[in-house]
């Protein structure tokens, strides 16, 4: 594949809304540099948590649209959709069916984190709570949390029917570091679904793809990298099953 065909699914590019993007200025800035990235399509993952709880539907949806017009108008070639990312409580289920918050591009997916030290039953049981809701719950950044670095608890969430999103710069990191050796293995023994950049800012959280996608290309099999970095994703767009 190209490298220019990525699919980024999890971002914080909405202006003003969470710690992302802290302007229109910024928010397009991020866009331009997420382009020379490689990344055509993005989904705005604004925060649902306590200290975002004022994020409705209906201001993220505008915010996309007006996001997409501007990024048009200055001709970047990237398309928005529209998503939430849920910090998970026992009222979350509730509020995703009665349309209180997003779903990933309208679909059943569901971008869902957890405090890091959340325990391997807690997210277990809101794995099942969510698919029995009819949701498929994907886990952001499943590199943070300790209680999922037990491969068995991988596989048992996946057949419990959840999906796994890895952040491209734990991939990219010294070899050393004990996160980026872990995220490593995870991708070769192909336990994640997708990758996002989890982009905040163009400094400290900027969006960055090529060092991952350059070790993806010698370490990872081609196919599986395509569903990685934009198969998969696709199938969130057209709410198709994984």
């Amino acid at each position: 594949m190209r490298v220019e065909d990525i699919i980024d699914i999890h971002s914080h590019i909405l202006p003003g809304i969470d710690d992302g993007a802290s302007s229109p200025e910024a928010a397009l800035h991020m866009l331009k540099e997420a382009r020379h990235q490689g990344i055509r399509e993005v989904i705005a993952t604004p925060h649902y948590s306590r200290r975002f709880q004022n994020n409705c539907p209906e201001r993220i949806r505008e915010l996309c649209g007006e996001l997409q017009k501007m990024s048009r108008e200055k001709r970047l070639e990237i398309r928005i959709h529209s998503g939430q990312e849920i910090l998970y409580s026992e009222n979350v289920p509730g509020m995703i069916a009665q349309g209180e918050l997003l779903t990933m591009a309208d679909s059943h997916y569901v971008l869902i984190e957890f405090y890091p030290g959340a325990s391997y039953l807690e997210i277990l049981r809101a794995v099942r709570t969510l698919v029995m809701e009819g949701f498929s719950p994907i886990l952001a950044h499943v590199e943070r949390y300790r209680a999922l670095r037990d491969e068995e608890r991988l596989e048992e969430l996946t057949g419990q029917g959840a999906y796994m999103q890895m952040n491209f710069s734990s991939v990219s990191g010294n070899w050393m570091n004990e996160t980026v050796r872990w995220c490593r293995k995870m991708l070769r023994e192909q336990y994640i679904h997708f990758m996002g950049t989890d982009m905040h800012d163009v400094t400290l959280r900027k969006p960055e793809t090529e060092a991952a996608v350059r070790w993806m290309r010698k370490k990872l099999d081609q196919r599986y990298m395509r569903n990685l970095l934009r198969g998969n994703a696709e199938k969130i767009i057209r709410d198709e099953k994984i």
